[in-house]
């Protein structure tokens, strides 16, 4: 699924969501897709607010394989931010650099299955 049909998913209840981005790299494009990420993305998604959790890498398994966490207080958020996300011609300008070095690409999200457990959260 591609990040930019996400938002046709919308409007459940207003909790915690975490989006998990994970996708694998097509060979050799490493170094390229790091740099791309540390000098336009990660800049961008500051910017614009996010509650981003990270990025990793595989360390065992299956070789440029990455995930991406995000944090959002609601469904309604999430849909609000990305939205204002996707919008951004400098992201769309960092896919026309990244997009074809990635393989492929899943997205979800993700609500607490456990209501009044404690959650761990990026909220300051």
């Amino acid at each position: 699924m591609r990040i930019e049909h996400l938002t046709s998913f919308l409007v459940r209840g207003e909790k915690l969501v975490l989006l998990k981005i994970s996708y694998k790299l097509r060979a050799h494009h490493v170094a390229v897709y790091e740099r791309t990420f540390a000098e336009r993305t990660l800049p961008l998604i500051r910017e614009h607010g996010f509650r981003f959790w990270g990025i990793w890498r595989t360390v065992v398994g299956d070789a440029q394989e990455y995930l991406e966490l995000w944090e959002f207080d609601s469904m309604t958020e999430f849909d609000e931010k990305w939205r204002e996300l996707m919008a951004d011609p400098r992201l769309q300008e960092i896919f026309e650099i990244t997009g074809p070095l990635v393989e492929s690409e899943n997205l979800s999200l993700f609500e607490p299955s456990l209501p009044g457990e404690k959650m761990i959260s990026m909220r300051q």
